[in-house]
């Protein structure tokens, strides 16, 4: 029996090693971590250069290798466990440590190699072994915006502020006395993934803000130049008009460049932040908000401005395009009239030529039999003398004949030259 080999798909490893690019690290009953999340400059081979750089920080201190296509890689040393990962624009690096470890920016974890980054967010997550948060650690969190909340039906708790500290890092305290070790990692993980997209999700928030004027005078010009598109009646008053509409057209894309993969990544970090807080199973509490809801109430605010400031570059890029569309055809019509009006100048001119010429040939027919006339006058005035003839009557039959002949031989010559004329 033959059998039969089927060759794999060339994505089929990279979709297998997917599934386990960041795996989920198993934290202790107690512990401490933090987290950096650096995004990169936005120039072709940044993240490839810092990974590179990275790679050479683990080579020069005797750490383990990373391979080329790794996503999350970690290390031990000097009671601390570290874990890097490299993401589409930004990276992350979060270490785990004792409870009572104060030193936030510890050395040895190769912050160095993310000098030419810019530190986005920072957080800080203390796992305790009770299965709720003691009374002792609220009074630490802003009241107005503490939001305290059961996870995993009430196995757990987890606390928080969003508020930065001295030290800029933002504050959790996760409860989590009920869970086991495997679920107890995995919320820690989703906890930290929530901060992390939080940050990601509204970094184009204050860019939308900081355009919204410019949008803003593009579309009141825009505006304006439509209103005085029905005064533009002459060739250059149109003119002027296209050359202000692809000025603006140019001002237009030039924002949605900008603003188009910020505001791409946004909608997709909020999804991703949006299944993160539901992974947690999360149920309130009379102490403080969910997550959840406070998210929701502080985020979805944020992203719906981008969205919106999405919506009306599309819709300022439509009109503009519209706008420049109609003006093109206007264009094209008159173009169109006054080229009509030159073919029929044109014909006009061809047709008077041409009767002048039939005028000039009519002439030179009667001018030649003149000259025709008088050159046989004398050449028959000798002949005509001899043979008694009277030389007025001769010249006078002789006439019709000449013209005749002068008319005929304009004739040829006209058709001869035709063909020429119409190539």
């Amino acid at each position: 029996m033959v059998q039969t080999t089927i060759a794999d798909h060339p994505y089929r490893d990279a979709i297998m090693a997917e599934v386990h690019a960041r795996p989920v690290e198993i934290v202790p009953e107690t512990c401490r971590l933090r987290r950096l999340v650096v995004v990169m400059p936005p120039v072709a081979g940044a993240m490839l250069a810092v990974f590179e750089r990275f790679a050479a920080f683990c080579a020069e201190q005797d750490l383990p290798l990373p391979q080329p296509d790794t996503r999350q890689h970690s290390f031990g040393g000097a009671g601390r466990q570290v874990t890097w990962e490299f993401h589409t624009e930004f990276v992350t690096v979060t270490w785990r440590s004792e409870l009572d470890d104060n030193d936030n920016r510890p050395d040895g974890l190769g912050l160095e190699v993310l000098a030419d980054g810019l530190l986005i967010g920072a957080m800080r997550l203390d796992v305790i072994a009770e299965t709720t948060i003691p009374d002792r650690l609220v009074p630490g969190f802003s009241l107005p915006s503490l939001c305290l909340a059961n996870v995993e039906a009430g196995k757990a708790q987890i606390a928080t502020d969003f508020v930065p500290d001295a030290d800029r890092f933002t504050r959790f305290e996760l409860a989590a006395g009920g869970l086991t070790p495997l679920r107890r990692s995995i919320i820690v993980r989703r906890i930290l993934e929530i901060e992390t997209y939080r940050t990601m999700a509204l970094l184009g928030l204050p860019l939308a803000r900081s355009t919204a004027p410019e949008l803003r005078r593009i579309e009141t010009e825009l505006t304006a130049l439509m209103e005085e598109l029905s005064e533009a009646t002459t060739p250059a008053a149109v003119q002027a008009a296209l050359d202000a509409l692809h000025a603006l057209s140019v001002r237009s894309s030039q924002m949605s460049e900008r603003l188009g993969y910020r505001f791409a990544a946004g909608h997709a970090y909020g999804d991703i932040l949006r299944v993160r807080v539901q992974g947690i199973r999360e149920s309130g509490t009379d102490r403080g908000s969910t997550l959840g809801s406070y998210i929701g109430n502080r985020v979805d605010p944020g992203l719906a401005t981008c969205a919106a400031m999405e919506k009306r570059l599309a819709v300022l890029s439509a009109k503009l395009e519209r706008a420049i569309g109609l003006l093109n055809v206007r264009i094209g019509v008159d173009m169109q009239v006054q080229n009509a009006a030159v073919l029929d100048n044109i014909a006009q001119t061809s047709r008077s030529q041409f009767l002048l010429q039939r005028t000039v040939e009519g002439l030179s027919t009667i001018a030649i039999s003149y000259y025709l006339l008088g050159i046989l006058s004398y050449l028959l005035a000798g002949p005509l003398e001899e043979l008694h003839l009277h030389k007025t009557m001769a010249l006078s039959i002789a006439a019709p004949f000449v013209v005749l002949a002068v008319w005929l031989m304009a004739r040829a010559v006209r058709k001869a030259h035709a063909p020429a004329s119409l190539h």
